[in-house]
């Protein structure tokens, strides 16, 4: 289907709901072959720039690749860099490659591990294995196996990495995971602050119901350029949000009537 084609019939669709399941695309004639047309619409920045009806045209297009799955696939994936930082692309994407099935569990393994992929956007594939393994309970195993085998091959110094990969696994229950996240805790291979420390994730995991030892603070380094000595930088309490995050698709707080992004978004 022509481009502009589908451009005209989303921008008519205007602001959907939020409903599941979604609206049902395929009374409009799309079919496999206009997959990479529709990746090319979600990764289309112009979009957010529009005040009329076309600004949910990239969200149409993600919905409408639900059903297309696995066609799509790899082209969705090289667009999570563009998509990470749009909350409501982070939030539906992940049921969007889930629909890939065991089509997407290799392909979100290599783009977690390529170093080449941006730091953002891999926490969205991240969410993407897990979402799959949620969803199809025949793909629990090869995802959480996945899971374990970027535990255990990611870059030396990648702590942060690991962190997010224990992190997911607890939000799995993966019991079974249990020996390699030891491993890795032990060799002081995890940051800690991202997924707690290993009685949290034993908590996390139903393994335990309390903690032997007092929780750690959880803090870190300031970042003081003029401080030559690191191991004396003074620490700092890790952020904690007063107020709910805001989706830069939300209703902007000042009351305005526009979307967050639109108005008082710094």
């Amino acid at each position: 289907m022509d481009k502009q084609r589908i451009v005209k019939i989303f921008a008519v669709l205007g602001e959907p709901t939020d409903n599941r399941p979604w609206r049902d695309y395929s009374g409009y004639g799309l079919t496999a072959a206009d997959a990479p047309t529709l990746v090319e619409l979600v990764a289309d920045n112009s979009f957010v720039e529009s005040d009329g009806a076309d600004y949910w045209v990239p969200l149409h297009s993600w919905r409408a690749l639900l059903h297309l799955m696995p066609a799509g696939l790899h082209e969705l994936i090289g667009i999570f860099d563009v998509v990470a930082e749009d909350d409501w692309a982070v939030d539906e994407i992940p049921m969007v490659v889930a629909a890939a099935c065991d089509a997407a569990l290799d392909p979100l393994l290599d783009y977690v591990l390529d170093k080449r992929n941006d730091e953002f956007a891999i926490p969205l594939a991240l969410q993407c294995l897990v979402e799959t393994g949620k969803r199809h309970s025949k793909l629990r195993k090869p995802v959480i196996e996945r899971l374990v085998y970027a535990l255990q091959h990611s870059a030396a110094r990648d702590y942060g990495l690991r962190g997010l990969i224990v992190a997911e696994l607890v939000a799995l229950r993966a019991v079974e995971a249990m020996p390699a996240i030891r491993v890795a805790f032990a060799e002081d291979q995890v940051d800690w602050t991202v997924s707690g420390d290993l009685e949290d994730v034993e908590l996390g995991m139903g393994l335990r119901t309390k903690r032997d030892t007092p929780r750690p603070s959880y803090k870190v380094e300031e970042d003081d350029a003029d401080d030559e000595d690191e191991d004396d930088a003074p620490l700092v309490e890790q952020v904690i949000r007063a107020e709910p995050k805001i989706g830069r698709n939300e209703p902007c707080p000042c009351g305005s009537g526009k979307k967050y992004k639109k108005c008082c978004m710094p």
